[in-house]
């Protein structure tokens, strides 16, 4: 069952008062608690480094600019991340960069000058990322959340051709490529305009990326702007082969979805018997090639809710290095299977039974709620580790100020989503809400100009709790889940523990949710 969670919390359902009873204990009496669990609402954690002063100035912001400014041998904050360090630096750049080096060597703190180099000079993508997180302090100074000039990553919904016809499909995949989907030219093109933008990351996903013909082309083209790339996939076309070739083509992460240990309930869920099988063994395919990790994908719901533990588990004895959490919501397919969603306190117990694991560090945890972050803030010290938006995680106090600027729900602000047809959507689970086609108007412009911006990054345009939250700066509230239950980007998350009253009124409008989540929650809290 879920509910094993940090002994402190289990068998009770989480409250407001839960949440301050673990802040004042954190932060002691000297940072306005008493300790004692007194019962007042939770407190604001706010978290700073002394650079974030610099960064937000007026000097700061024109140093970055300049560091960041397109130059014939690529920017100078490129070409001193990656001679930092470097013996074989030429005199000239070290006399050039000794003031700049100097700032990085105070920057990294404890981290060794050979870390930095495998960890952040080594990665194409980490230094591109930095150089667009560079251009967006010099753009729009410091913000909270932070405005990016481009998005930090791109999930591309490569092609709605699919093998399987899963119920909760939020693409409504089909066993054909729509007639509209760009042409490989077109997809080109688009890899392009992102690789000269220094955006960092393109996730892969579907349909089933794997299906389609022009997938290798594409990544190899990522591949030579250095940008990241992930594919995600049912893992049934996996074979070695073709691990290898994405592998070759630039790939070092595969995310692979399974729903459940028990092969007989996976298959229904994904529409074919025998996929379970094939999925395990492209999971193992992967884990078996080097230079690549897999990576488990799970969509909770009433179904597999009591098995995370168990998958979890099984991911760890496959190889597997990430385990991905992914909130069930009622798009797509999904539409006629909304009665599956978790209640909000399930979906609590659920984010601190996988913080339990984070901490730990077994494997690695990743979780689409934004409300995760929140979970490690209220319940873990300052040591622990955090989850940073869709950066993963880390530990210390950079984590947790990361975390702050990242600001948990990214849709429309740190990423979007591209559909197989060229249009541009905030998220891929809110694919009613397209601004635009990359056919007519380049992607980046469109994000610039998407009319969601300052609904989806100003927090002080939520409604309810999400508006007044005293963690809105890290969590936001998924605005997908908002958008699919209330119609509104701006309304209050549902599935948050701190809005079990709107949640409350769905079921009462729906007599068939109200009855599934009954029957599937015997042994799950009572609300709060």
């Amino acid at each position: 069952m879920v509910s094993r969670t940090n002994d402190s919390v289990r068998g009770q359902a989480p409250t407001s008062w839960d949440y301050g009873q673990a802040d004042r204990h954190r932060r002691g009496p000297e940072a306005g608690g008493n300790g004692q669990g007194d019962g007042r609402a939770y407190i604001d954690r706010e978290f700073h480094l002394g650079i974030e002063s610099f960064f937000g100035s007026h000097l700061g912001r024109h140093l970055l600019g300049w560091l960041s400014r397109d130059r014939p041998a690529g920017t100078l904050l490129e070409r001193m991340i990656r001679s930092y360090a470097d013996p074989q630096i030429p005199l000239g750049e070290k006399i050039l960069f000794w003031p700049l080096h100097k700032f990085i060597r105070r920057m990294k703190g404890s981290m060794t000058d050979e870390s930095f180099r495998k960890k952040v000079a080594g990665h194409s993508s980490t230094v591109r990322g930095i150089v667009a997180t560079a251009r967006s302090l010099a753009e729009f100074g410091l913000t909270l959340p932070q405005k990016f000039a481009v998005p930090l990553f791109v999930v591309w919904n490569f092609t709605n051709q699919c093998n399987l016809h899963c119920r909760h499909c939020y693409q409504s995949s089909g066993s054909q490529r729509g007639a509209d989907e760009l042409s490989l030219a077109e997809k080109l093109q688009v890899v392009d305009e992102l690789g000269k933008a220094y955006v960092p990351m393109i996730a892969f996903a579907g349909g089933e990326p794997t299906m389609s013909e022009d997938l290798l082309a594409v990544l190899k083209r990522c591949q030579g702007y250095g940008i990241h790339t992930t594919v995600a996939t049912n893992g049934t076309n996996l074979s070695l082969a073709r691990v290898r070739a994405l592998r070759d083509a630039g790939v070092r992460y595969v995310e692979i979805s399974l729903d459940s240990t028990d092969p007989g309930k996976h298959d229904a869920f994904r529409g074919h018997p025998g996929m379970w099988e094939r999925t395990v063994q492209g999971i193992k395919n992967v884990a078996a090639v080097d230079r690549i990790r897999p990576g488990l994908a799970m969509c909770v719901h009433q179904d597999n809710y009591d098995e995370v533990e168990d998958v979890i588990e099984l991911a760890k004895s496959l190889g597997v290095t990430c385990f991905a959490h992914f909130n069930f919501i009622p798009v797509g397919r999904g539409k006629d299977w909304a009665e599956q969603d978790l209640r909000p306190q399930q979906r609590e117990e659920l984010l601190r039974l996988l913080n339990r694991h984070s901490q730990e560090g077994k494997i690695g945890i990743l979780s689409t709620a934004p409300q995760f972050g929140r979970v490690a803030l209220a319940f873990e010290p300052l040591e622990g580790r955090m989850s940073v938006s869709h950066a993963g995680g880390g530990g210390g106090l950079a984590a947790r100020v990361v975390a702050k600027y990242l600001g948990g729900c990214g849709a429309g602000r740190t990423y979007v989503c591209l559909e197989p047809n060229g249009d541009v959507t905030p998220c891929v689970y809110m694919p009613n809400r397209p601004f635009g086609n990359v056919r007519r108007r380049g992607l980046l412009e469109l994000f610039r100009s998407s009319p969601y911006w300052d609904a989806l990054w100003d927090r002080s345009q939520r409604d309810g709790h999400c508006k007044i939250c005293r963690y809105k700066n890290y969590c936001g509230g998924c605005r997908a889940r908002a958008d699919a239950y209330f119609g509104s980007i701006k309304a209050n998350d549902p599935g948050c523990i701190f809005n079990q009253a709107e949640w409350d009124k769905l079921l009462d409008s729906s007599p068939a949710q109200q009855e599934y989540a009954d029957r599937s929650c015997k042994r799950c809290p009572a609300p709060a």
